[in-house]
């Protein structure tokens, strides 16, 4: 496994070759130096470690009441039609339904590629504003719901059943 010096060296020696006179001669090559820079530059960061594979993704419901438990339903809906327009699994790992068939909390876990990569910026609190059908006075209403996504970690499940046994 090459550490942090070993990259830094190998960038340092890809842009010496830039500096070259006839470096920018043949575009091909430079093209090529270029990508391998970037890819070493990624790799010494750590930047998208996770990003080709899995996400969990947990949505809680927040203030709100019943509006942001069907709030939470409606996000649970978007991302799913996500899901199937990039033709992704899904597996549901846990979820608490209320009686309006609103999620107060639904985890689930979304298997293909890059799955991670393409959902983790929606980590964050949602808001929605609306005339709120559970309102008799149809007021609007402001509700809140929490997204987490986070990286499936392949070797996770191995590792737990590892836990506590002697060798």
């Amino acid at each position: 496994m090459e550490d942090s010096n070993d990259i830094q060296k190998k960038i340092d020696e890809l842009e010496s070759l830039m500096q070259g006179p006839d470096f920018w001669n043949d575009k091909i090559f430079a093209r090529t130096v270029l990508a391998k820079i970037a890819e070493l530059k990624s790799k010494k960061e750590g930047v998208g470690k996770y990003d080709k594979g899995n996400a969990i993704i947990s949505i809680i419901a927040g203030a709100g009441g019943d509006d942001a438990e069907d709030f939470a339903r409606m996000l649970t809906e978007m991302y799913d039609k996500f899901r199937k327009r990039n033709k992704w699994d899904a597996f549901i790992i846990h979820q608490q339904v209320n009686e309006h068939v609103g999620y107060k909390t639904i985890i689930f876990e979304i298997s293909g590629k890059n799955a991670y990569g393409v959902l983790k910026n929606e980590s964050g609190v949602h808001r929605l504003v609306r005339v709120s059908p559970f309102n008799a006075n149809a007021k609007r209403h402001t509700s809140f719901a929490l997204v987490e996504v986070l990286p499936n970690f392949q070797n996770l499940r191995r590792k737990i059943s590892c836990l506590g046994r002697r060798t």
